[in-house]
């Protein structure tokens, strides 16, 4: 069998690959092997049937299994290892010169592992001839030349991973910096409309001002603070409660706030002040026109991997409309496309007596949101 499998060997190059994925686990390095074993087991079948050896079907897929048996082990280290030695990035040379080192050791001893499990196999089911130590050094020689494809298809693949974590990285940081920019732009939007709201106040109602003065201050602080990209959803209503508050102070009129979120919701990570500029939206395009009959509602709930919100103010039916789409919501249109890659959406919906602004987000955990 060893013969059979020495002439067959170059093949192994081109099936010892494994699916894409950044965190292989034990059952797909198992499947990718088994995979790369039954390629070309029946080549190997032929050509022992060829030279004589009369080996069964069963017999020659066992002894591929067993041969590809330490490939399958090792290759998690051998995965580790490429991640260790990333190519590339200034320390190419050095990465392949201990790369080179490595599979010198690795290759032989790999191959040897597997030739020996494979005569231990025709040594149970056959006659009990012995190997000769000769003749498996000479195998395990042959063979390893024929095997160094293979070390290096396996650490092309950890290279490859490398690549495609670094890909993502990059977009990581991408989406971070567009975040960030388009937060930017929020802040001087708010308070060029809040300070224009409190100007006018100040001629009619000198006290309510000085309080809405005092509740700025403290939204801008609040706001201020953290640089998070990203923040829970309890957070986000936290801090919008707060604008909430001072644009209820410049209203003519009362206001019906209500908040309906599912427990689910309140946890789960969205852009950071992703709620602010479409409750500023409502203030700004409607809810300041009414002297009575204002409400706002936001809604919240998780359904089918995704965080949907929903965003309603009433509007003026007597009113010149308003299509309701300042710079605010188009920062937030922005700002939900840029979140994990162009997951997320938003639309608006204009009826006779409401505008309602839904924005649908996949559910990330703290660090890929991060």
């Amino acid at each position: 069998m060893i013969d059979a499998v020495t002439a067959v060997r170059p093949a192994a190059m081109h099936a010892a690959k494994l699916p894409l994925d950044l965190q292989p686990g034990a059952r797909t390095i198992a499947g990718g092997w088994a995979v790369v074993a039954l390629a070309y087991a029946p080549a190997v079948w032929m050509i022992g049937a060829a030279q004589g050896q009369g080996s069964s079907p069963i017999a020659t897929i066992s002894a591929m299994v067993l041969f590809f048996l330490p490939w399958a082990i090792a290759t998690p280290p051998l995965l580790r290892l490429s991640a260790r030695l990333p190519l590339g990035i200034g320390r190419t040379r050095r990465s392949l010169m201990l790369l080179a080192v490595v599979g010198a050791v690795a290759v032989p001893t790999i191959t040897a592992i597997g030739l020996a499990f494979e005569w231990m196999l025709e040594w149970v089911s056959g006659p009990r001839h012995a190997m000769s130590l000769s003749r498996l050094a000479a195998g395990v020689a042959i063979t390893s030349f024929f095997s160094v494809p293979v070390y290096g298809a396996v650490i092309g693949i950890g290279q490859t991973l490398i690549w495609v974590e670094r890909t993502r990285q990059r977009e990581r940081m991408l989406a971070r910096a567009r975040l960030d920019t388009l937060r930017a732009q929020i802040n001087p939007h708010f308070l060029f409309n809040a300070l224009s709201a409190i100007s006018e106040l100040a001629h009619r109602d000198a006290a309510t001002a000085q309080l809405a003065i005092s509740r700025l201050a403290d939204v801008l602080r609040t706001t201020l603070a953290s640089d998070a990209a990203a923040a829970t959803l309890a957070e986000e209503v936290a801090l919008t409660k707060d604008h909430i508050e001072l644009h209820r102070l410049l209203l003519p009129g009362p206001l019906d706030v209500r908040l309906t979120i599912s427990p689910e919701a309140w946890v789960a990570q969205v852009p950071a002040l992703i709620l602010q500029p479409l409750v500023e939206n409502a203030f700004v395009h409607a809810l300041s026109r009414l002297t009575e009959g204002a409400w706002l509602t936001i809604t919240a709930n998780v359904w089918d991997g995704h965080l949907a919100i929903e965003v309603a103010n009433a509007i003026s039916p007597t009113d010149a409309p308003s299509r309701g789409l300042g710079s605010g919501v188009t920062s937030v249109r922005e700002r939900v496309a840029a979140w994990s890659g162009g997951g997320g959406e938003l639309t608006t919906d204009q009826r006779p007596d409401r505008f309602v602004a839904r924005i649908s987000l996949p559910l990330l955990s703290e660090d890929a949101a991060s």
